[in-house]
């Protein structure tokens, strides 16, 4: 399984992948900006993508509207500390997988986000197509 990480904050990044990897065995790369995890989702292949809302340029509901309208096929979570009911029903609305939020203990939201990306990457592997 692999994973795109999406957020501004350089030091917020690296902590989601160490969480993810070595608590719960999720590879994941990592990019500071929704423009530099479009050219990456261009040159490789992931299963989910992981995006912070707040982030300067492009902010994550933009940034999941773009990978929608250019019909690429990934499941994709809103990670993020904006709690507002508005910003969790847009991502919903523009085809978000899930919405987790980054607040209180970091074990436990990382292992909210690691049941989700899990959950979300089992449910597509059991689609199965019928002709």
């Amino acid at each position: 399984m692999k994973v795109l990480l999406v957020d501004d904050d350089p030091v917020f990044l690296e902590l989601s992948k160490t969480f993810l990897e070595v608590f719960h065995d999720i590879n994941s790369d990592t990019v500071e900006s929704a423009g530099k995890a479009l050219e990456k989702l261009d040159e490789r292949s992931y299963d989910v993508v992981v995006s912070d809302y707040d982030m300067p340029c492009m902010d994550g509901i933009s940034f999941l509207k773009i990978i929608r309208d250019k019909k690429i096929d990934i499941p994709f979570i809103l990670f993020t500390g904006v709690g507002k009911d508005e910003i969790m029903s847009q991502a919903i609305a523009n085809g978000a997988d899930s919405f987790v939020q980054k607040r209180g203990d970091p074990k436990a939201q990382y292992s909210e986000l690691s049941q989700q990306i899990c959950k979300i990457v089992n449910n597509r592997s059991d689609v199965k197509i019928i002709n």
